[in-house]
């Protein structure tokens, strides 16, 4: 396993009633097994969750959830793997209509987990907060692994409009202008890479 499937795994023995959870970042597409085995090497050290507005009081309320997410903690410290990042919606970059284009993770190792991610495009959008080096990086190689897993390109021009349409937490509003813009540009150079053919590494 690889180390999100670790941790949702180790979080899964420990939940007592079947839980819904929206995971983003890498630890998505680590869960998603179409991608996972294409993504041998690439590393986390958690899982993020996002808390959609409509369900962040049943999430707060929720004590067989919180018991058995310090008790994965607890468990997992020694390998410093965890879940510690848990964001109400309002505070991660997303497009307005995230929600009707998730993806289901289904694995039957894990009947009392309900994962879900959200679709790439807003996977991209979510790295708009910083849009630093590693996030230019992740998004190259999350728009490789969807063109290689489902036979689609998204491009810059999409990737702009979303970024256009984009709800932004007031924390991110300042650098959002250049995060975006040097995500976007990240996504036109994969555009060059794509039409130039086939290249070495990531």
């Amino acid at each position: 396993m690889n180390p999100a499937q670790v941790i949702a795994d180790t979080l899964h023995r420990h939940l007592q009633e079947r839980t819904e959870l929206v995971v983003f970042g890498a630890a998505a597409l680590l869960l998603d097994h179409r991608f996972a085995e294409r993504m041998v090497g690439r590393l986390t050290h958690d899982i993020d969750i996002i808390v959609p507005e409509t369900r962040e009081l049943q999430v707060n309320t929720d004590r067989q959830f919180w018991h058995a997410l310090e008790v994965t903690n607890r468990e997992l410290e020694r390998k410093k793997l965890y879940i510690t990042h848990i964001f109400p919606e309002n505070e991660v970059t997303l497009t307005p209509e995230w929600k009707q284009h998730t993806v289901a993770l289904l694995n039957p190792q894990w009947p009392k987990l309900n994962l879900i991610r959200p679709h790439v495009l807003d996977l991209i959008v979510s790295k708009m907060g910083r849009g630093d080096v590693e996030d230019q990086a992740d998004v190259r190689s999350m728009l490789r692994l969807h063109r290689d897993v489902e036979g689609q390109t998204i491009t810059a021009a999409e990737v702009a409009a979303a970024a256009q349409r984009a709800r932004v937490p007031e924390v991110y509003r300042e650098l959002f202008p250049r995060a975006s813009a040097q995500i976007i540009a990240a996504v036109r150079e994969a555009e060059i890479t794509i039409r130039s053919g086939p290249r070495m590494g990531l």
